[in-house]
């Protein structure tokens, strides 16, 4: 009798060991045992070709546009210095260091920050001297087209979310997700107006053609008769537009001084002016263009 109890209790001891064996370990189990997250880190990430292991808790912005979509991000209390041009959103108390051009690499290195963002590219010795300081330099591109303005929010938002997820109909970056909304959302505005054909006029008389930032965000709603590249002269046009769309730093008459140009409102161009640092300034405000454009189109038809 002794020997058959001594046999069952084996029998039933191998039993709970084994069924304890087979139990798979939970995920939550596995990273504590690992000591690994179960959720993967968003960095190290990449940010306009510079490799950030963490976010920047502290950052200087040397160009407007960068500054005005810091903010749009919600990251305006990470800046402590901001270039001399920057003066929006209302209320920026961070540090005046210069611009990109004569940027004050004294003061910047004060401040310690993470990282400093730029849309042009410092020089060699400058970024190498932020660098020898553990400062990232970040130069973005300043957008010629649309891809290029919704990379620039990309690049830049890259930046603060690293690799991190958001939900959707597919898992995606939450960095390349804000870059493709900046860019809807101009399309959308672009859609409330119907330019037919036109010219962009800079403030130096020239036109806008390819492979500029005014060419490719009008072209949302019409067609550029200037089809070379660049900033060129007015008789580069390759027909009378529809309309003229000018910075309204001119005026009518800075207009018709221009042989060529007069020429297109004696032949019927109507005349519509926007406020040029909306394509100076690539950031969301840059959609209130299409608002100023059905404005005046609407008072035009009244």
């Amino acid at each position: 009798m002794k020997n058959f109890l001594k046999k069952t209790l084996c029998i039933l001891l191998c039993g709970t060991m084994l069924s304890g064996c087979s139990k798979k370990n939970t995920p939550d189990e596995i990273s504590v045992e690992s000591g690994e997250s179960a959720v993967s880190s968003p960095f190290p990430a990449k940010s306009c070709g510079v490799t950030l292991q963490k976010a920047p808790e502290k950052i200087v912005s040397l160009s407007p546009a960068v500054t005005e979509i810091i903010c749009e991000l919600g990251f305006k209390d990470k800046l402590v210095g901001i270039s001399d041009y920057c003066d929006y959103p209302q209320g920026l108390t961070a540090k005046k260091v210069g611009s990109t051009e004569n940027p004050n690499i004294d003061e910047i290195i004060d401040l310690k920050p993470d990282a400093v963002f730029t849309l042009s590219a410092l020089s060699e010795r400058e970024a190498y001297t932020l660098n020898q300081a553990d400062i990232a330099v970040l130069a973005a591109e300043p957008p010629k087209n649309m891809e290029g303005y919704s990379a620039l929010y990309k690049e830049i938002a890259a930046a603060f979310y690293g690799k991190e997820k958001i939900s959707g109909e597919k898992e995606t970056e939450k960095a390349v997700e804000t870059g493709a909304n900046a860019r809807l959302a101009i399309e959308k505005a672009a859609e409330s107006v119907k330019l037919e054909s036109f010219v962009y006029v800079t403030e130096k008389l020239t036109i806008a053609g390819d492979n500029t930032f005014e060419n490719a965000v009008l072209s949302l709603s019409g067609e550029n008769v200037c089809k070379d590249r660049g900033y060129v002269s007015a008789d580069k046009a390759a027909s009378a537009p529809k309309y003229i769309i000018a910075d309204d730093s001119l005026s009518q008459t800075d207009l018709s001084a221009n042989d060529t140009l007069n020429g297109f409102i004696q032949s019927g161009a109507e005349i519509r002016f926007v406020n040029a640092s909306a394509f100076e300034r690539p950031t969301a405000r840059t959609l209130n263009v299409f608002k100023e454009l059905a404005e005046e189109n609407s008072s035009a038809s009244v």
